[in-house]
């Protein structure tokens, strides 16, 4: 049983990286080769991965901050917002899955976080680029 949903579990790992997987840095990628699956090491992988999106994600939400007025403003707050709360409650929920599974469900975290993450971060610099 246990075997199963590891397997499940891990081909939804793939399945879920694959979107951002295009968007991931060279460094990660050889970060997550070098760490040959020791799941510390790749948890460290994602940490920094996240360390280099984070700071694009608030360079382009200040930017929209800074170009929208008014109602677009408040709308881009809201949205913003919006998504952070589940974001973090997501990344949350995911690290705290049953015990069965390990030091994967901080595995599946750090991968919802940085998908979740690197598509909001792109989602913004296309309205950055659209000026």
């Amino acid at each position: 049983m246990f075997r199963k949903s590891s397997l499940v579990f891990s081909a939804t790992l793939c399945i879920a990286a694959f979107t951002a997987s295009a968007q991931e840095s060279a460094q990660f990628s050889k970060c997550l080769d070098q760490a040959a699956g020791a799941s510390g090491k790749m948890l460290e992988c994602h940490k920094t991965e996240v360390g280099r999106w984070d700071p694009r994600l608030n360079a382009a939400y200040q930017t929209l901050l800074h170009r929208y007025k008014d109602k677009q403003r408040a709308q881009l707050q809201q949205e913003q917002r919006a998504w952070l709360k589940h974001h973090l409650s997501e990344t949350h929920r995911l690290a705290a899955q049953p015990e069965d599974i390990g030091d994967a469900a901080f595995l599946q975290s750090e991968s919802f976080e940085l998908d979740d993450l690197i598509t909001r971060t792109l989602a913004l610099e296309k309205l950055v680029n659209q000026k």
